[in-house]
């Protein structure tokens, strides 16, 4: 990032350097695109970067160089704070209100409202933006409904499309976006931010390592006890689970899904490749690069019990599973037959 950008914006970012100057530029030479599409990792910074150049946008100082921008201090960046924009839409999934889960897909009737709402004037004369959250999980109807308005954009009016996945999406969608990839941070500049929130460096080392190069992980962890809490313990399970017999691992599946919820599957899926890329980091004397520095011990005692092919083998099963799960397949049947070959 430039000096005179450094001078000019005020984003709270980790890391993501040449994304964050790319934006930066666009607001500065007014050349915004109507439709932009953020790809990379979940908890890697796609949302933070997208409120900050929504922000300033829509910032009434966005050109007074009195100002650090977004400014903090006008009408659109106080509604945006407390989410209350009346030109600026978030779309995620909705909640069931039966079951208390996140519904599968983005439904159609979401994107229909959204259209009717760019469609309205500007109600405080400024940009129109929609940041669509998990943008892979469109239902099929709701991706043709966008489409349109991709095709036919309104004058100041945005799109950001924030997804994990590409190929999730209709490559009739990525045609008309600029696609802007997030990659994993830089170890370092997660590490150096804890510990200017005066986290001890110890712990910051630990959380650093559990993050994977996505800031939103460490800080999460940090910020929420007990979610960090309940990582420890699913860590616990799969190290059980590999132990186990077959009859004990369909017990630890029953206990670890609760209901056919897939992306609870999916979660679980992500701590278990970190135990298994830990074991195979021990395996070939890496212990100090290992993500779970606290249990180190109890890995290199497991790595014992495990060839490096048949750990590489689990990791091929366990991004079949994820694919099975991206294909809708029955999330508890699809971790009964992976536990079967551990």
């Amino acid at each position: 990032m430039s000096k005179e950008q450094d001078n000019f914006f005020r984003w709270s970012i980790i890391g993501h350097r040449n994304v964050v100057s790319y934006l930066q530029n666009n607001l500065k030479n007014l050349h915004t695109a109507h439709a932009y599409l953020f790809v990379g990792p979940a908890h890697v910074g796609k949302s933070t970067i997208a409120k900050d150049f929504v922000t300033s946008l829509v910032c009434r100082n966005l050109h007074n160089e009195s100002f650090l921008v977004p400014c903090g201090e006008c009408d659109c960046c106080k509604q945006i704070a407390n989410n209350i924009h009346p030109d600026v839409y978030w779309i995620s999934r909705e909640t069931n209100e039966k079951t208390g889960k996140l519904k599968k897909n983005i439904s159609i009737e979401q994107i229909r409202e959204l259209q009717n709402k760019l469609n309205l004037h500007s109600f405080l004369d400024s940009y129109k933006v929609a940041i669509v959250e998990e943008a892979q999980t469109l239902s099929q109807e709701a991706a043709n409904s966008l489409l349109k308005t991709l095709e036919e954009p309104t004058q100041k009016t945005v799109i950001i499309l924030l997804a994990t996945n590409i190929s999730l999406l209709p490559q009739t969608i990525v045609s008309r976006c600029r696609v802007i990839k997030f990659l994993p941070v830089d170890p370092k500049d997660i590490f150096d931010y804890l510990v200017s929130l005066k986290v001890d460096r110890k712990k910051a080392k630990t959380l650093t390592a559990l993050s994977f190069g996505r800031p939103g992980i460490a800080l999460d962890y940090f910020f929420q006890s007990q979610e960090y809490a309940d990582f420890e313990e699913q860590v616990q399970q799969f190290i059980t689970l590999m132990k186990a017999s077959s009859n004990q691992r369909f017990q630890i599946v029953n206990e670890l899904v609760e209901s056919n919820d897939i992306d609870q599957v999916k979660n679980i899926l992500l701590i278990w490749i970190k135990v298994i890329r830990d074991l195979l980091l021990i395996k070939n004397g890496l212990e100090n690069s290992i993500s779970n520095l606290n249990i180190s011990a109890e890995l290199e005692q497991l790595a014992k019990s495990y060839q490096s092919n048949n750990l590489i083998g689990g990791l091929n099963r366990i991004g079949l599973a994820k694919r099975y799960l991206d294909a809708n397949v029955n999330p508890r049947l699809t971790l009964e037959n992976l536990v079967l070959n551990f």
